[in-house]
């Protein structure tokens, strides 16, 4: 889905594109909060922001 909603459905991007940005969104707000953990993976899945 997020591939779709970012890139259009007549696109190919591959998976690993969006383990990056998510791997980069991470990064920076663990540069304001080392305890940040609100996006999960979900293996087989993709990912999930969860509130605290």
């Amino acid at each position: 889905q997020l591939i779709d909603a970012a890139y259009g459905e007549n696109i190919y991007v591959d998976d690993r594109t969006i383990d990056s940005h998510v791997k980069r969104i991470r990064k920076k707000f663990r540069t304001v909060d080392d305890s940040f953990n609100q996006i999960e993976t979900l293996y087989g899945i993709g990912y999930r922001y969860k509130e605290n």
